[in-house]
């Protein structure tokens, strides 16, 4: 069995830091529109989703590289298990139904700031930014709101 390869590949204090950041904004941000149970079932269904699409489209198709094409660790982690479920967290929090169209746009702007960042400090390789606006975009404007109703439907 192929042992996780945890070396430091170029770039990876981008994710590393991102990540914390992001932890620490989840931990402390007021939560005004979404509970801990909430937080926790959806860190979990965004992490467990990315990590899906990568290993079932991704990677047999080998769309981009992320450090070492042939080595796994670290930043794999950080980038599918971690930020992108820590800003489905912030952007269910922050979201308004009457504001929906101006919290997708700025979540779906910053999503793709931060995966340029990632091209630009080396890490991820032979891939166009542009390419996750559709993604982006269903997850904010349609997947996100719909799974926090799906989560509360039924409660008390």
């Amino acid at each position: 069995m192929k042992q996780p390869d945890f070396a430091l590949t170029q770039g990876w204090w981008y994710p590393a830091i991102l990540s914390a950041v992001l932890l620490l904004v989840v931990f402390f941000m007021p939560k005004k529109r979404i509970s801990w149970k909430e937080i926790y079932i959806t860190f979990g269904i965004i992490g467990y989703i990315v990590w899906m699409v990568d290993m079932t489209i991704a990677a047999p198709f080998d769309f981009f590289d992320i450090g070492d094409p042939k080595k796994e660790g670290l930043p794999e982690i950080l980038l599918y298990g971690i930020i992108p479920s820590c800003l489905s967290v912030i952007y269910l929090n922050l979201y308004k139904e009457k504001k929906k169209w101006f919290w997708v746009i700025l979540f779906v702007l910053v999503s793709l700031i931060l995966e340029w960042l990632t091209v630009k400090v080396g890490l991820m390789k032979r891939w166009n930014t542009w390419w996750s606006t559709p993604v982006h975009f269903v997850a904010y404007a349609f997947f996100l709101p719909w799974q926090l109703k799906f989560i509360r439907r039924n409660q008390n």
